[in-house]
């Protein structure tokens, strides 16, 4: 048998048909784009001229790659003025009566290597053989899909043992591509060549494998053993018939699944078929029921559980009702779950227990709010503390939560919750209502002794307090006298000249002196006034009237008039003007040298209505006043020297004599 014959014959072979293949020959005129797996007929080789037949450059079939790598040769392409490329059922076998011509020969290598590589990088399937043809193709490509099959099914059978129907279609692709492989490496003359697997560490255990394991821990729920000192082993305590066993005795099981995370090794006596395991579960989706399953690791945004040796994911959201709590705590125990998620044939599965949870949650809230009611003063623990408001929780029923605004926090409004509370605080709490939503509100301040009861005594008006700053607004500021005791001094109040803002006098936590104004205990109200220094504090009190003369003191130089402050007043009936005609001075007359700041003057009330303003006040006025009151003395005593009587008033003395 010619070489082309025997070419021929295994590319047939690797098709599937080895028995016609020895009939078959490839035509020189079929073109190369043909699919390989289309059926070649068994013709006799027609004979072909040799001015006709394109050069054909013979090359050597490379060997197969046992994994399905590609072939290592290939013909190169036609060089300018030469005949088209032969077909790909004639690489490699020599027409009749035609000759390779010596170039070709030459450049076929370097063009087999970069195809090699190109083809190396799209990762195709491999080639049977060059000498093949399309059947010899189509064998080699099904050769390497069938070994690729195998080798897969070995790896998941490591991992998840598997699917089986990819094995079953594996194994028949293995059996009828390994017989076109093998065909086209005969009929190249090459050896085999095995791919080397990537480096994998072993499994400890395989699934389904017997290891005797010796108990080391019992709970109502798992039975916990150490297998051989190389993991911990992990029974479903319902699946262990008869009592409990006892620390330290040895049984034998089997490995149902091995965590990746927790390091846990589930047990069972028989366990379940992976296949079996999957299809249960997507059952359970189907029919929306609940399924057991083993919490045996934390990852990152949830746990990993095991359901009857299948590894599944649960959303931390999903899990625990309460966020950011610790996860680990539900390692190794056994929880039911529903199936949310369920896709690649059982490699992504996705459970919650979040609606079982709520609705039991629901349920014991209801129960346990029938038993609270408004005005009951209950234990509570801060559980959160807010910007807003803290949320504590009443260990006694059920640890329910209620909220505790920051208005009924403390008496002390300017107090800061952070401050007051902090997390794990046991405190009291007074219910205030319930809302429609089944939101409880608390009072924490309603269980304190309220400071405003003995306000009216300690506080009364015109008595001198210090106090602290405790916040500022727009029309005041408010000062802190005592913790829970606060009053508002007025911005026009707050200075003995007139300012535009709280904050260009005084800041928040300053220490200043004030003056009671007014008290009010029942609404909570104390009216303050800046105080008068020190050294006026012996002054009596003045209501500022009229007509009336009180004692002022130069606070600033206006224009237009001078800025006083009425001893003995405070607030804004404190502050007065007296205008530069009212000084008593010539016009032009420099008020900064007459009547520097701080200098101690009398003045007469001339205006005072402080709606209209400042109280207006006259030095001149004063100074008109003593002069008229001397004038009438000066009179009253003139009269009083002047007055002698009448003329018979000089002898009534004799008269009386006689």
């Amino acid at each position: 048998m010619t070489t082309d014959e025997r070419q021929d014959n295994a590319g047939a072979e690797g098709a599937g048909s080895a028995s016609e293949g020895a009939s078959q020959v490839a035509v020189a005129g079929q073109p190369s784009d043909a699919a390989p797996s289309a059926p070649v007929e068994a013709t006799a080789p027609a004979p072909v001229e040799a001015t006709a037949s394109p050069p054909v450059v013979a090359t050597a079939s490379a060997p197969v790659d046992a994994a399905g790598a590609e072939p290592a040769t290939e013909a190169r392409s036609p060089a300018e003025g030469e005949a088209p490329e032969t077909p790909a059922g004639a690489e490699g076998a020599e027409v009749p009566g035609t000759a390779a011509p010596e170039g070709a020969a030459a450049a076929a290598p370097d063009a087999a290597k970069k195809k090699r590589r190109r083809r190396r990088r799209k990762r195709k399937p491999a080639e049977g053989a060059t000498a093949g043809g399309p059947a010899g193709e189509a064998g080699a490509q099904t050769s390497a899909e069938g070994a690729e099959g195998a080798e897969g099914e070995e790896g998941d059978e490591d991992e998840e043992s598997g699917d089986a129907e990819g094995a079953a279609g594996g194994e028949d692709d293995a059996s009828e591509g390994a017989a076109g492989s093998q065909a086209g490496s005969q009929a190249g003359e090459a050896k085999p060549r095995k791919r080397r697997k990537p480096d994998r560490e072993r499994a400890a255990f395989h699934l389904g494998e017997e290891v005797l394991c010796r108990v080391t821990d019992v709970t109502d729920e798992a039975i916990w053993a150490d297998i051989a000192g190389k993991a911990i082993g992990l029974l479903d305590r319902s699946a262990h018939s008869g009592p409990a066993p006892e620390a330290g005795v040895q049984f034998v099981s089997k490995v149902q699944s091995a965590s990746t995370r927790g390091g846990f090794v589930i047990l069972a006596y028989e366990p379940v078929k992976p296949i079996e395991a999957r299809q249960s579960i997507r059952e359970a989706l189907e029919k929306n029921v609940t399924v057991a399953g083993w919490v045996t690791g934390v990852i990152k945004g949830g746990v990993e559980v095991d359901v009857i040796g299948v590894r599944c994911f649960a959303p931390a959201s999903h899990v625990e009702l309460r966020h950011h709590s610790d996860l680990s705590s539900l390692v190794g125990h056994r929880f039911d779950f529903e199936v949310t998620h369920y896709a690649q044939k059982g490699r992504d599965v996705v459970l919650s227990r979040k609606k079982m949870l709520e609705q039991g949650a629901k349920a014991e809230r209801d129960a346990e709010l029938a038993k609270i009611a408004p005005d009951m003063v209950c234990r509570g623990v801060v559980r959160n503390v807010l910007h807003w408001g803290a949320f504590v929780a009443l260990p006694d029923f059920g640890n329910i939560e209620g909220v505790v605004h920051m208005s009924e926090a403390s008496h002390d409004r300017g107090a800061r919750l952070t401050s007051l509370f902090k997390p794990g605080d046991e405190i009291q709490v007074k219910v205030l209502r319930i809302d429609d939503k089944g939101k409880l509100w608390f009072s924490h301040k309603a269980t304190l002794a309220d400071p405003w009861q003995a306000v009216r005594d300690k506080y009364r008006p015109g008595s001198r307090h210090k106090g602290k700053v405790a916040r500022i607004t727009d029309f005041g500021a408010f000062i802190q006298l005592e913790p829970g005791v606060d009053g508002l001094c007025h911005v026009a109040d707050l200075a003995f000249v007139e300012v535009e803002h709280p904050s260009k006098v005084v800041k928040i936590d300053d220490e200043i002196e004030v003056v009671v104004a007014h008290v009010d205990p029942d609404n909570h109200k104390i009216s303050l006034h800046a105080a008068p220094p020190a050294d006026e504090a012996t002054d009596k009190p003045v209501r500022v009237q009229s007509n009336q003369l009180v004692q002022v003191v130069v606070t600033q130089v206006r224009e237009g008039g001078i800025g006083a402050r009425i001893v003995g007043a405070s607030g804004r009936n404190a502050r007065a003007f007296i205008p530069a005609g009212q000084t008593g001075t010539p016009r032009g007359t420099d008020l900064r040298k007459l009547f520097p700041i701080g200098k101690r003057l009398e003045a007469k009330v001339i205006e005072a209505d402080p709606r209209k303003g400042e109280t207006k006040l006259s030095i001149k006025a004063v100074k008109e006043d003593a002069e008229r009151t001397a004038y009438r003395e000066y009179r009253s005593q003139v009269q009083r020297e002047a007055k002698f009587g009448t003329f018979a008033d000089l002898f009534k003395p004799k008269a009386e004599r006689s």
